[in-house]
């Protein structure tokens, strides 16, 4: 068990140092290629079109359905591959080309690795945080070092060299990843996937994910421009960026415990909530850098006990090879859809309205709280 908490823990480092350099700073990179606003939601679109397909298209992929290690490995490479275009070119179509190709093979490699660790740690909420945690720490100093780079070497440079040296990191330790033992056949595993969704939780929580997700995409595409426009410079983007995300780490160390004492259903409402309060927050107090300090924590809530929460959910309503067809459509629907739709409309949102743009991300947050308090029937999950 502690050699594959081990061998885990190296995976997700590498796999969220990436998503540090990308989640918060594409954005940036494409806006000093000289991108306007709607072109750069528009690049944005095709990424998470692509996030849309990956993960549901390598899940039913037959020859790499019988070893989820080696999807990710080759996921994982061709992610590497795609992302390289860029150090030729950076045409619009270009761009569309490999950020979209990237984002199809990287997405593609996270389910298969959720299942993998779910299996692998019996879905111990507990162990999987502490696995879990080390993307997190990844994540944290990727964003800090990332922001002391673009300082020297410029934002073009930094974020292409980061990236492809991680991604290679990546590959590299994806061979060692343990074997999931997953059972069930596939005809099971279909038959099984398309009767969860008619249940009112699943339905309640994939389309409570969706909307949280949607919400988010003006945070991950827009929260650096508009702290750039707002006098920050990089390293203070970077440091405000951490705040989260240490917030994030603190609730990962604790988030068995947390499980283990209340419902799914009421950690999803009160998640929700106070992601919707961050939002309003964003939009009116920008400037206050002591309040969007506080505003920043609850990153913990919005994305780490979340997320805790939801791969607890998935693992409880999926069973077997089931497991990365609901981590697939979980990614699918929320990250790949819901950061789709929202990049496409925070890119002409944020053209008319600006940072009011927030206002609108927090009534989506809103809008999931109420689908959960209403739909979500109350399921007492314990820890393992």
């Amino acid at each position: 068990m502690n050699s594959d908490k081990t061998r885990l823990s190296q995976v997700y480092f590498a796999y969220f140092a990436i998503l540090g350099v990308v989640s918060h700073y594409l954005g940036l990179y494409l806006h000093h290629l000289n991108l306007e606003p709607s072109m750069i939601g528009l690049v944005l679109a095709v990424m998470t079109i692509g996030r849309i397909a990956g993960p549901m298209v390598w899940a039913n992929l037959p020859g790499l359905q019988s070893s989820p290690s080696c999807s990710i490995q080759s996921s994982c490479f061709l992610a590497l591959i795609s992302f390289s275009i860029l150090l030729f070119s950076h045409e619009p179509s270009v761009l569309m080309l490999a950020l979209g190709g990237f984002a199809f093979f990287w997405s593609a490699a996270l389910p298969q690795l959720e299942s993998v660790a779910q299996s692998c740690l019996k879905g111990n909420a507990s162990a999987y945080s502490m696995v879990r945690i080390w993307g997190s720490i990844s994540f944290i100093c990727l964003v800090i070092i990332a922001g002391w780079f673009f300082e020297i070497y410029g934002i073009v440079f930094s974020v292409e060299m980061f990236t492809i040296g991680l991604l290679t990191l990546l590959f590299i330790s994806s061979f060692r990843l343990p074997e999931a033992d997953l059972e069930a056949s596939d005809d099971q595993v279909y038959t099984g996937t398309l009767a969860k969704l008619k249940q009112a939780n699943v339905m309640a929580f994939m389309f409570a994910s969706f909307l949280l997700q949607l919400s988010f995409a003006t945070y991950y595409g827009f929260f650096s421009i508009y702290l750039t426009e707002l006098g920050y410079t990089g390293y203070q983007i970077g440091i405000m960026i951490s705040v989260g995300v240490i917030a994030e780490i603190g609730i990962f160390l604790i988030a068995g415990r947390i499980l283990n004492r209340y419902s799914l259903k009421a950690l999803f409402l009160f998640c929700l909530l106070i992601t919707s309060f961050r939002w309003f927050g964003i939009s009116l107090w920008g400037e206050n850098i002591a309040l969007l300090f506080l505003l920043q924590i609850i990153h913990a809530f919005s994305y780490g006990l979340f997320h805790v929460a939801a791969q607890k959910f998935i693992h409880v309503e999926f069973k077997g090879k089931g497991q990365a067809k609901g981590q697939a459509l979980y990614m699918s629907l929320s990250f790949g859809i819901g950061g789709a739709l929202g990049s496409v409309v925070s890119g002409y949102s944020w053209e008319f309205v600006g940072q009011q743009t927030f206002a609108l991300s927090a009534l989506l947050a809103l809008v999931a709280a109420l689908l959960i308090l209403m739909f979500y029937k109350t399921i007492r999950v314990q820890d393992k």
